[in-house]
C-alpha cells in the first residue's frame, strides 16, 4: 500500500509542471507612444542596429535591436516597428517571453537571428527583454 502511495505521490509531483498554465507574452490593443527616443543608456546602445540594416544581412547573422511589439500576427508571430516607423516580423517562441507580459507601449530590446526567404526578412527572437 505504501509502495502505491509513493509511486501515486511521485507521478502527481511529475505531472503538476504539465498543469501550469502558460504565462508571459504580447498584450494587444495598446497604440505605441509617438516618441520613441530610448533615453541615454551609454555604450550600450551601440549594439542596437537600425531595422534598414537588419534587413540587408545574410541569413543566419545575430543581431540586437530594440523598438516596440505592435502587432500579433499569429501563434508566436509578431511585428516589431523601430526609429522611423521601419518594421520587421519577429518568431518569438513561448519559452522567451519568460513569464513577461508586453503591449505595444513598453520598448523591448531582443537578440536573435535574422532569417530570409526571398524578399521576406524576419528575426528568429532567442533573447527579450526591456532595454
Amino acid at each position: 500500500m505504501a509502495k502505491k502511495l509513493t509511486i501515486a505521490a511521485l507521478i502527481a509531483l511529475f505531472a503538476l509542471p504539465v498543469f501550469a498554465e502558460e504565462s508571459g507574452g504580447y498584450k494587444g490593443g495598446e497604440k505605441p507612444p509617438e516618441n520613441q527616443d530610448s533615453g541615454y543608456k551609454g555604450t550600450e546602445d551601440t549594439t542596437s542596429a537600425p531595422l534598414e540594416l537588419v534587413k540587408t544581412m545574410r541569413d543566419g547573422a545575430w543581431v540586437t535591436v530594440e523598438g516596440y511589439i505592435v502587432k500579433q500576427k499569429g501563434d508566436n508571430r509578431y511585428q516589431l516597428r523601430g526609429h522611423g516607423d521601419q518594421t520587421i516580423d519577429l518568431v518569438i517562441p513561448k519559452k522567451v517571453w519568460d513569464g513577461e507580459t508586453y503591449d505595444a507601449k513598453d520598448q523591448v530590446r531582443l537578440n536573435g537571428r535574422v532569417r530570409q526567404d526571398g524578399a521576406r526578412h524576419w528575426i528568429d527572437v532567442q533573447q527579450l527583454g526591456e532595454p
